[in-house]
Order: structure tokens, then sequence, then C-alpha cells
């Protein structure tokens, strides 16, 4: 039940959302400034929502994070640097 809950609840927050065309990494183009997002505050924004971070990678602009919740429910998501913004999340 909670598995169902928090999906959505992600749902509603569009964090999870269907897997979007290759194209996702264009989305991640550096910023003017050159200024980035720190891994730690996409980490921490998830583990607000309830999940645990198990990975966050750096590439292309982007970071490619993959956690779970505490019911095992996976996700991987794309995040862009720049902003923090998130691109793509969909379920593992």
């Amino acid at each position: 039940m909670r598995t169902i809950i928090m999906t959505s609840a992600l749902l509603a927050a569009g964090l999870v959302t269907p897997a979007l065309a290759d194209g996702a990494d264009s989305r991640c183009a550096s910023g003017v400034d050159g200024r980035i997002v720190a891994a730690s505050a996409v980490s921490k924004g998830l583990e607000n929502l309830g999940y645990r971070v198990d990975r966050i990678k750096a590439e292309d602009g982007c970071y490619e994070v993959r956690a779970v919740n505490d019911s095992g429910f996976p996700i991987k998501a794309v995040y862009t640097q720049a902003t923090g913004e998130l691109v793509q999340a969909r379920l593992r």
C-alpha cells in the first residue's frame, strides 16, 4: 500500500514520467555562467521524498540517479547539472 501511495505522490509531483526519447541528454546543456547544482542537493531532494539514493553519476551535463524507497520501489532519474531540474524519470 505504501508503494502505491508513494507512486501516486511521485506522479503528482511530476517525478515519475514516461522515459523520454534519446534527446534527454540534449536538455542537460551547461548553464550560461558555468555553475552547477551540487549532486548532494539532488540527493537531498530525493531523500526528502523518502528515497534512498544508491548512485549519482555525472555525465554529459546530467546527473544520472538510481534510488529506491523504503519499500524497495526503484527509479532511475536524470537531472540537469546546471539547474538541478528533473529531465527524465522512469521506473527501473
